[in-house]
C-alpha cells in the first residue's frame, strides 16, 4: 500500500480512498469491497501523534452473514475498520479514538466481575443519583471492567427509571449509554473516544 503524501483534507480524499481499498483488499482479501461512500473528514485527532482522519463507509460480507454495513478509517493513524454497529461516521471516529487509546495505553480487560469490596449498586446510585435524584435503579450487573494503567474502569448494566441502560462507573469518566444492544467492549470504547474527543485541543488552551 502507498500512502499518499499529504494528510487527508478535502483536496486529496480520491487518493485516500484508493489507500484504504487497498487496506481492505489486504485485510479482507476476496471479501473487499469495490468501492467506499460517504467519505466524512475529521481534521484533527485527541491522541497525540495522531491527525486528520477519514471514515469511508463500505458494504461486505465479512463473516458470511450476507452483504452488512461497515466503516473503515484511515488518515493520521492506525487504519482499521469496524462493523457499523448501528452507529454513523462521526460515531464511528469516536469509536476508532477510544481503540487506539486503548491499544496505546496498553488497557486490559480484567472479566466481567470485580473481586474486592467494590459496591456496583453503590457506585451505580451515585452516578445517577448527580442527574436524577429519584430515579430508580435496579438489577445492577458489572457487565465488564478494565485496568486502564492501575485504574479500574467498570462497565456497569443495570435499569434506571424502567430503561436498560450501561453506566460507566469506578474510575473511569463517568456516563450513561443506551446502546444495551452493543457489546460492553464497544459501548466502552465509543465512551472513551466520546470523551477524549470532547477534551480542547492544546492550541484552545493557551
Amino acid at each position: 500500500m502507498k500512502l499518499p503524501a499529504d494528510p487527508p483534507s478535502e483536496k486529496n480524499l480520491p487518493a485516500w480512498q484508493a489507500y484504504a481499498l487497498d487496506y481492505l483488499r489486504e485485510q479482507l482479501k476476496d471479501a473487499a469491497p469495490s468501492e467506499l461512500t460517504k467519505p466524512k473528514l475529521f481534521e484533527r485527532s485527541p491522541l497525540e501523534g495522531e491527525g486528520a482522519t477519514v471514515v469511508f463507509e463500505f458494504t461486505a460480507d465479512i463473516a458470511d452473514r450476507g452483504a452488512e454495513r461497515h466503516f473503515v478509517v484511515v488518515g493520521q493513524t492506525e487504519p482499521n475498520y469496524y462493523p457499523a454497529y448501528g452507529l454513523d461516521a462521526d460515531e464511528t471516529f469516536s469509536l476508532h479514538v477510544g481503540t487506539r487509546f486503548m491499544l496505546v495505553m496498553g488497557v486490559a480487560q480484567c472479566g466481567p466481575s470485580e473481586p474486592g469490596d467494590y459496591d456496583a449498586q453503590a457506585d451505580a446510585r451515585a452516578i445517577v443519583g448527580r442527574i436524577a435524584h429519584e430515579a430508580a435503579v435496579e438489577d445492577v450487573t458489572i457487565a465488564a471492567t478494565f485496568d486502564v494503567e492501575g485504574e479500574p474502569h467498570a462497565v456497569l448494566r443495570c435499569k434506571v427509571a424502567g430503561e436498560s441502560v450501561y453506566i460507566f462507573g469506578r474510575d473511569a469518566p463517568p456516563g450513561f449509554s443506551r446502546r444495551t444492544s452493543l457489546p460492553p467492549q464497544v459501548v466502552y470504547r465509543l465512551h472513551l473516544g466520546s470523551v477524549l474527543r470532547r477534551e480542547p485541543a492544546p492550541s484552545d488552551e493557551d
